[in-house]
C-alpha cells in the first residue's frame, strides 16, 4: 500500500494549521480588558455586543479543541515540561473553583488561562516545530507592539501632563477610560508592552549592520523614554535587568562597554561631578518622589501580601481558584507567586513557580550549550532572553502570568520556545558530546595518555557572529 500521499501531508502544515493558530491569537488578545461581566448582562448596543463576544473569546479554544481533535492531520503536541507545570497549575486552578463552589465569573479565568495553551499547541505542533515556535513569539510580539502603538494613540490627548516633576504619563487610568470598548491599560501596564521594542531593538542594533542599525537603536531609545514617561518604577527595575542581560551576554566588545560605562557612572556619581539638584529631580521623578519608607513597603504590598499569605493558610492544599485575591482579600495581590497559592494552594505555587525557573535552566542550556546555529538564532535566544527577564521580575509586584493576561500571553510562548529548542537541540548536542569523547578515547594510548593533538572530535559551534 502506499503511503507517500501521508508522508507528503504531514510534510507540512495544511493551511487550516495556520490560519487556526492565526485566528485564535486574534481572538485571545482581542479578549484583553474583557471579562465575564461583560456575560452578566443582555447586550443592547453594538458595542455590548461585541465586548460580549471578546469575553467569549478566550473560552473559544477550549470550545474548539474536542470538535478540532479528530480533524487534525497532524498528532497533538506533548507540551515541554515548564508548560506542563504551568498547565498543571491552571487544572489546579479551575478544580479549587469547582471545590469551592465558585460560580462562572470564577471558573472562567482558569478555563481561560488553559486555552492559552491550546493555542500554543496548534500554532507548534509537531511538524517542523522550531520554526513555528519562533514565528509564534515574533507574532506575539508583533501584535503587543501593535496594541503598544494603539493604546498610544488612543491615549493621545490625555497621556502627558504636568506633574511636579514636569511631563508624566503616571496615573492614566485614574483620568480618562478612553476604550470605548472597555478600559485602556494603565501606564504602568504600557510600560509592559514598551519593553518588546526596547529590546528587540537594542539586540537588532548590537548583531545588525549598516543604517539599520541606527534605526533600530532609536526604536529602542524611544521605548525606554515611553518607559521613563510612565513613571513606571517596576518597568524601569526590569528594563534595566532585561538590556543588562542582553548586554552581558552579548560579550566582547559589547559587554566592556557596557561594564566601562557603569564604571564611569559610578565614578562620576561618587565624585560629585552631578548637579545636585538635577540628581535630586531626576531620583523624584523616578520614585514619583516617595521617600524611602514607601519604597521599602512597596507602597503599601508588603500589608497585601502578608494578608494574602494568612488567606493561604485558610486552604493550603488547594486554594479558592481564580480571582481570590480580590474575592477574599478585596484587593489585587500584586504578586505572581501569591496569586498562584491563593488560586491553587501551595501545589499551584510550586508548580507555577517550577515553570518559571526552568525556563531559565532551559535558557542557561541554550546559550551554554550553544543550541543557536547561527547569528539570526543566536539574536533571537538573546531577544527571548531579555523579554523573559523583564517578564520575571514583573513576577514580584503584579500578578503577571498567574492570571490569563498579556503576560500570559507573552510569558508562556516563550518557554514553549525554548522547551522545543531543548527537544530539537538537546539530542544532538548529546549526540555531539558523545562522538566527542569517543574520538578522543581513540586518541589516548593504553594508559591513558594522549596520543595525538588533533582536533578531529565533533564540536558543537556556538552560534554567534
Amino acid at each position: 500500500m502506499d503511503w507517500s500521499h501521508r508522508t507528503a501531508d504531514r510534510a507540512r502544515p495544511a493551511l487550516g494549521a495556520r490560519v487556526l493558530p492565526l485566528l485564535s491569537w486574534l481572538v485571545l488578545w482581542a479578549a484583553i480588558n474583557a471579562g465575564p461581566w461583560y456575560l452578566e448582562q443582555e447586550p443592547q448596543t453594538l458595542v455590548s455586543w461585541m465586548n460580549a463576544l471578546r469575553a467569549l473569546g478566550c473560552l473559544l479554544p477550549l470550545v474548539l479543541w474536542p470538535i478540532l481533535l479528530p480533524l487534525r492531520r497532524q498528532l497533538t503536541r506533548v507540551p515541554t515540561l515548564a508548560e506542563g507545570m504551568w498547565i498543571g497549575y491552571g487544572v489546579l486552578s479551575l478544580n479549587a473553583a469547582l471545590l469551592a463552589g465558585a460560580d462562572f465569573s470564577v471558573w472562567y479565568w482558569a478555563l481561560a488561562y488553559l486555552g492559552v495553551f491550546l493555542v500554543i499547541d496548534w500554532s507548534i505542533g509537531d511538524i517542523d516545530p522550531l520554526p513555528r515556535a519562533i514565528a509564534t513569539n515574533r507574532l506575539m510580539w508583533l501584535m503587543a507592539t501593535l496594541l503598544f502603538v494603539w493604546m498610544l494613540f488612543a491615549a493621545r490627548d490625555v497621556l502627558l501632563v504636568q506633574g511636579e516633576g514636569g511631563l508624566t504619563a503616571h496615573g492614566l487610568v485614574d483620568r480618562a477610560d478612553l476604550g470605548t470598548l472597555g478600559p485602556i491599560s494603565r501606564s504602568t501596564g504600557m510600560a509592559r508592552l514598551a519593553i518588546l521594542p526596547a529590546v528587540i531593538g537594542l539586540v537588532m542594533a548590537l548583531g545588525g549592520h549598516g543604517v539599520r542599525r541606527l534605526l533600530w537603536a532609536a526604536l529602542s531609545l524611544l521605548s525606554l523614554l515611553a518607559i521613563w514617561s510612565f513613571q513606571s518604577r517596576q518597568g524601569l527595575v526590569g528594563a534595566a535587568f532585561a538590556l543588562g542581560l542582553v548586554v552581558w551576554l552579548f560579550g566582547g566588545r559589547t559587554r566592556l562597554v557596557g561594564i566601562l560605562t557603569m564604571l564611569v557612572a559610578g565614578l562620576a556619581l561618587s565624585g560629585g561631578l552631578f548637579p545636585q539638584d538635577w540628581l535630586r529631580d531626576l531620583t523624584a521623578y523616578a520614585t514619583r518622589g516617595e521617600g524611602l519608607s514607601e519604597l521599602q513597603s512597596m507602597t503599601g504590598r508588603d500589608l497585601i501580601w502578608r494578608l494574602g499569605w494568612r488567606v493561604v493558610e485558610e486552604a493550603p492544599w488547594h486554594g479558592f481558584g481564580p480571582q481570590a485575591d480580590r474575592r477574599l482579600i478585596g484587593l489585587n495581590a500584586q504578586n505572581g507567586l501569591l496569586y498562584a497559592a491563593l488560586a491553587a494552594g501551595y501545589p499551584g505555587a510550586v508548580l507555577y513557580l517550577g515553570g518559571l525557573l526552568w525556563g531559565w535552566v532551559l535558557f542557561a542550556r541554550a546559550v551554554l550549550r550553544g543550541y543557536a546555529r547561527d547569528h539570526a538564532q543566536w539574536l533571537f535566544l538573546l531577544q527571548v532572553g531579555g523579554i523573559m527577564a523583564y517578564l520575571t521580575i514583573r513576577n514580584i509586584p503584579e500578578n503577571t502570568a498567574a492570571l490569563y493576561s498579556v503576560d500570559l500571553l507573552l510569558h508562556a510562548p516563550l518557554l514553549a520556545y525554548l522547551g522545543t529548542l531543548e527537544r530539537v537541540r538537546g539530542p544532538e548536542w548529546r549526540r555531539a558530546r558523545l562522538a566527542q569523547f569517543i574520538a578522543g578515547l581513540g586518541q589516548r594510548g593504553p594508559l591513558g595518555a594522549r596520543q595525538s593533538r588533533g582536533s578531529d572530535g565533533v564540536r558543537f559551534q556556538r552560534g554567534r557572529a
